[in-house]
């Protein structure tokens, strides 16, 4: 189920707890990370982030990237610092980039992004990162709203096209 970022009348607010653990988890640290940085119990860290999932309907263990895409395109936190130079992404990788903001489990993301076979999806989405300079894919997404590539308003699908991502072209 893609993430949905409800409208301003319907936004669910995020407590000031959530908000630091948010603003944490958008620049990609891990809850061990984050609790530390916190001064916090990693146990009270997850409940948080579980918190900021049910705010965004983001359910399950999976979707660290979909919780930071929802938070940061609601406008309660603001993205990480990132590099000046934006790589230059493909459409087809600006495409995964915005699969991964906006689904929480791997096969979602697949079929997004038109990757041809799901065993590639984790590999494409490792090779993005590494191509962004991010620490994980979680901070791929902190970068891309900081580049400005992501946002309520993207989107990465590739009008009229059905190449599949990862093959040979």
């Amino acid at each position: 189920m893609p993430v949905r970022i409800p409208d301003a009348a319907a936004l669910t607010q995020l407590t000031p707890a959530e908000k630091q653990v948010a603003e944490v988890l958008v620049t990609g640290a891990s809850n061990i990370q984050g609790a530390q940085r916190l001064k916090m119990r990693t146990s009270t860290f997850a409940i948080h982030l579980g918190s900021i999932g049910r705010k965004f309907q983001i359910n399950g263990k999976a979707g660290r990237p979909a919780r930071a895409h929802a938070v940061l395109a609601s406008g309660q936190v603001a993205p990480p610092s990132a590099p000046a130079d934006v790589p230059e992404f493909t459409p087809a990788e600006r495409q995964l980039l915005q699969a991964l903001a906006e689904h929480a489990e791997t096969d979602d993301i697949g079929k997004a992004a038109n990757v041809a076979l799901p065993a590639d999806v984790r590999p494409l989405i490792a090779k993005l990162v590494d191509k962004a300079g991010a620490d994980n894919d979680t901070h791929l997404i902190g970068l891309g709203h900081a580049w400005g590539l992501l946002g309520a308003g993207t989107t990465g699908t590739r009008s009229g096209s059905s190449e599949p991502v990862g093959e040979a072209r």
